[in-house]
């Protein structure tokens, strides 16, 4: 890869990689392709990205955002903005294929995280799963009120029936 095509790359990786970001580095060594591309698949789904980088272009990326990293090793790092989402499948693909994938560590809301943080947030409901406890806790008591109500109605008539 020449000068300019890594020049490239870095303005590119430091513009995906703002605050905003979630980044997981993971090793993949001894992964296969197929399992990779299902992993692609379900991060692009989630609206994320994956992508091999060298940890130089990678570590450079960071630094232009106040990230300080290091990494070595072979890297596959995985982005997005919704960092429980991403986790959740970066979790996931680990524990499938425990041999071939692992997680290192993470970058989330500009500080570097590891792979202990990575388990953790991923045990986090999800935004759709909280927005479907809220509206489940907001339904209850109308529920409840409705019962009440038809319970009432009933008993009244039974009164008026006797």
């Amino acid at each position: 890869m020449n000068k300019e095509k890594k020049h490239e790359v870095v303005e590119q990786l430091t513009a995906e990689f703002t605050k905003d970001a979630s980044i997981f580095v993971c090793d993949y060594k001894g992964s296969k392709t197929k399992d990779l591309e299902t992993l692609r698949n379900a991060v692009r789904e989630a609206e994320g990205k994956v992508q091999v980088v060298k940890n130089n272009l990678a570590s450079i990326a960071l630094k232009n955002n106040g990230v300080e990293a290091n990494y070595e090793d072979n890297n596959i790092f995985i982005w997005g903005e919704d960092q429980i989402t991403l986790a959740k499948l970066v979790v996931k693909h680990a524990e499938a294929h425990k041999d071939a994938f692992k997680v290192k560590s993470a970058v989330i809301e500009g500080e570097v995280k590891d792979a202990d943080y990575v388990l953790e947030v991923s045990k986090l409901p999800t935004k759709d799963e909280l927005l479907g406890m809220v509206a489940y806790m907001m339904k209850a008591p109308l529920t409840k009120m409705a019962f009440g109500l038809q319970n009432l109605i009933e008993k009244k008539q039974n009164n008026e029936e006797e």
